[in-house]
């Protein structure tokens, strides 16, 4: 496949690419986004992106500035997203599920211009700790951003933008250390759109897609925002954060592509017997973000006759670079290179690892990010040209499905053998109480690693007790050999998340305290 980037014009605005693409194909009247009782056609959405350039361009907002987006999945959050990008300036996500310390840094990092959010945010972070930040717009109150919208007549010419220049940014947060800002130009979502969105997924104008992962997300970002402008289907902004919200919203929009997540799943399916999913308009499910349980996927297609097509991306990927599809699945594996990307599991010295044997996985691929803001040192230790090496401990078969092994500090010795917690997870996924599980090493005293324990939420109306305990290692004793076995049961309400959602493994690992309750 020849380069995307090198057929794009030198003189690239990503957001007019879209737009007008959409305008000029004829899908003017045809729906954009679905919000609550709202639609938006592409003709609305490219009024709307105009007026809000011209809005922040009465602010002095110039070419290149910052402008932070705190916001839930709304209409406010599309128009000042694609707004920002038509002027040249810069949107900067920020996920709501950040700490209120995590926010107030990435202002002052990114030294955004402007805040868009709404007058709750305001209040909490009320002072704003940035000395860069100039103005602040809410999406709510006495004077709300789409009121000011309304007020711009005049359209605004996009910027004259190069594709090889910064269009964005996100910010990824692992479980220690503080968010990184990542860079990525005006190039990387038409790559992603072409490549995953349309030769792996077959995307198409007729499509209707609901994203579980909120925009901030770069899974969510891609779901929701580009990839459907890419191909002038509709998509569903919605502030869903449970099961049944989930399900009410597909049973009121009738999506045709579901973008998953494990533990929304695994959600749906707890929740069937009270309220069961109609999936009579869905064609496709997807699902990324981190690993999903074989116990899951098999439970999924035994209910709702569908298979899930998993995946993986990363932040500095954007999006989606290895999966599987629809009757090629390999359930617990992560697929296989999406075109365009040349992925390899590579031992230490860099040379290609032997089918089944584990090694560190290294992606090539144009959406790779230009590096991280004010990081060098990190930028550099990753990136090696359009190659990064993601930290991911991977194996690859020899039928060529990759098998993610865990992150190089999820993996630990136990008897003297490397053990993948994602293993003893993935059994006891199956016990009939367990909702989530994470598996962690203890030690003795800080001494050589010994044993493995095991942290677990049960399913609703489900009661920790030592019989479940007794239950849990019985089960988990006759599906693993004995030195894999978990020898301590912990119970939690919830497992601790970091603040992309994923189980924060290194939470669980430091602090045993933080089980509400051992069983006795």
């Amino acid at each position: 496949m020849g380069s995307i980037s090198e057929r794009l014009p030198e003189v690239f605005n990503v957001a007019a690419y879209f737009l007008e693409g959409n305008l000029v194909q004829g899908r003017s009247e045809k729906t954009a986004f679905y919000y609550q009782s709202e639609t938006y056609t592409y003709a609305q959405l490219n009024s709307y992106v105009q007026r809000t350039a011209k809005l922040l361009s009465h602010l002095d907002l110039e070419r290149e500035n910052r402008i932070a987006i705190l916001l839930s999945d709304t209409p406010e959050f599309v128009f000042t997203f694609w707004g920002a990008i038509w002027l040249g300036a810069i949107p900067v996500p920020i996920n709501t599920a950040c700490s209120l310390d995590e926010i107030q840094y990435i202002l002052q990092n990114s030294r955004a211009k402007l805040l868009v959010t709404t007058q709750e945010w305001q209040g909490k972070l009320a002072p704003v700790q940035s000395q860069f930040l100039r103005h602040i717009l809410l999406a709510d109150g006495e004077n709300p951003l789409i009121s000011l919208l309304t007020q711009q007549e005049e359209t605004l010419p996009c910027a004259e933008t190069s594709r090889d220049e910064p269009a964005f940014w996100l910010y990824t947060s692992g479980s220690t250390g503080q968010p990184k800002g990542v860079i990525h130009l005006h190039q990387s979502m038409v790559v992603c759109a072409e490549q995953y969105g349309k030769i792996m997924l077959g995307l198409h104008q007729d499509d209707i897609i609901y994203s579980v992962a909120k925009i901030p997300f770069a899974y969510g970002l891609g779901n929701t925002l580009y990839m459907p402008m890419a191909v002038g289907a509709a998509s569903i902004l919605s502030d869903a954060n449970n099961a049944f919200d989930i399900i009410a919203d597909i049973h009121h929009y009738r999506p045709t592509v579901l973008f998953g997540i494990p533990s929304a799943y695994a959600s749906i399916l707890s929740a069937d017997d009270i309220s069961p999913l109609d999936v009579s308009s869905i064609r496709l499910c997807v699902s990324a973000a981190e690993q999903l349980p074989k116990s899951i996927w098999h439970k999924w297609l035994l209910t709702y006759n569908h298979e899930i097509c998993e995946g993986i991306g990363t932040t500095e990927f954007l999006h989606i670079f290895l999966t599987n599809q629809l009757g090629k699945c390999k359930p617990g594996s992560s697929g296989r290179p999406v075109p365009g990307y040349d992925v390899q599991v590579i031992d230490e010295d860099g040379f290609p690892c032997s089918a089944g044997e584990i090694g560190d996985l290294q992606v090539t691929g144009e959406s790779l990010m230009l590096g991280y803001w004010n990081r060098l040192q990190q930028t550099r230790k990753v990136l090696y040209g359009k190659t990064m090496r993601t930290g991911d401990k991977y194996l690859c078969d020899a039928e060529g499905y990759f098998w993610f092994m865990g992150r190089q500090d999820d993996l630990f010795k136990v008897n003297g053998q490397w053990l993948s917690p994602l293993e003893i997870e993935d059994i006891l996924h199956q016990h009939p109480q367990i909702f989530e599980v994470a598996a962690v090493p203890d030690s003795n005293n800080g001494e050589e690693l010994i044993q493995v324990v095991v942290y677990v939420s049960l399913k609703p109306g489900e009661k920790s007790s030592p019989e479940v305990e007794d239950s849990i290692r019985k089960f988990a004793k006759r599906r693993l050999p004995h030195f894999k076995a978990p020898k301590k049961v912990y119970f939690l309400e919830n497992l601790p998340r970091t603040s992309t959602g994923k189980i924060n493994r290194k939470v669980l690992g430091k602090k045993h305290t933080l089980a509400t309750k051992t069983i006795d």
